[in-house]
């Protein structure tokens, strides 16, 4: 049995698709919402779809190149996530979307709807997974929210990603000021500059039953809260080693009795 495949049809289905799939998966993550990469990695994944559509013979081959190499490339290309676990949650949530967004294709197409049609229910899919998943995201901020921060030095200030974590509740017993902990890398060379004193907090909860985390304390402290931002001043930070940090969501855990400052 023959068929006639528009490929200007075909095109601009897949690619509105692809669009509304990665802004639905942006919403529902919480990621950055970048218009032009969404309509990059889009235009990537529909011609690289098409091209293998016209050059692979077995369907079975197709598939398997469509959902493993080009969709995760489109993705990758989207949000350019640095952590594997940060990656595979944005292709899950991605694909899931694209899921209902092809059912949802299938129902208008055998219900005889228009183009127009299609892209309103289009549409109305993105905003169904997006806006039960943001409210989710919204009860429970306090408990896991990635913040702006920004640490005060002698010799200047540093930018970094902060993450709220209710579960570390370190605290330094010279002082009694809640412990962050941020990734080595990053404070070592402050440490060389400024000559700071590094000291050892004992610890029993960055994955092994006890031990001792080199420790260092700053002039402050920003966390740049929406509304108002909240100073720390001399904030004490565990360093710890990169493993720590495999999702690439943050560069600190931010104490969990941060913001009862």
């Amino acid at each position: 049995m023959g068929y006639v495949l528009y490929a200007d049809i075909w095109f601009l289905t897949n690619f509105t698709m692809d669009s509304i799939a990665l802004f639905a998966a942006g919403k529902v993550m919480g990621e950055p919402i970048r218009l032009g990469r969404i309509c990059i990695s889009s235009l990537v994944g529909t011609l690289a779809s098409m091209f293998l559509f016209f050059q692979l013979t077995d369907e079975t081959l197709y598939q398997l190149c469509v959902h493993f190499l080009v969709n995760p490339l489109m993705v990758w290309l989207c949000w350019r996530s640095r952590g594997k676990k940060a990656f595979l949650a944005q292709w899950s949530v991605t694909y899931l979307s694209y899921i209902l967004l092809g059912g949802l294709l299938e129902w208008g197409m055998e219900h005889g709807a228009g183009l127009g049609q299609l892209f309103l229910c289009l549409l109305g899919a993105a905003l169904f997974l997006a806006v039960p998943f943001r409210m989710l995201k919204y009860l429970k901020r306090e408990k896991e929210t990635i913040y702006d921060l920004l640490l005060v030095t002698r010799e200047g200030n540093l930018s970094v990603k902060g993450f709220y974590d209710t579960g570390n509740l370190l605290v330094d017993p010279l002082g009694g000021r809640p412990v962050h902990i941020i990734r080595k890398q990053i404070l070592w060379e402050q440490i060389e500059k400024e000559g700071l004193p590094v000291r050892l907090v004992p610890f029993h909860s960055l994955g092994q039953e006890s031990g001792l985390l080199k420790a260092v304390t700053l002039e402050g402290m920003y966390i740049l809260r929406e509304g108002h931002p909240l100073y720390l001043k001399k904030p004490v930070f565990g360093m710890a080693e990169e493993t720590l940090f495999q999702d690439g969501r943050c560069d600190v855990i931010l104490n969990g009795k941060s913001m009862e400052n």
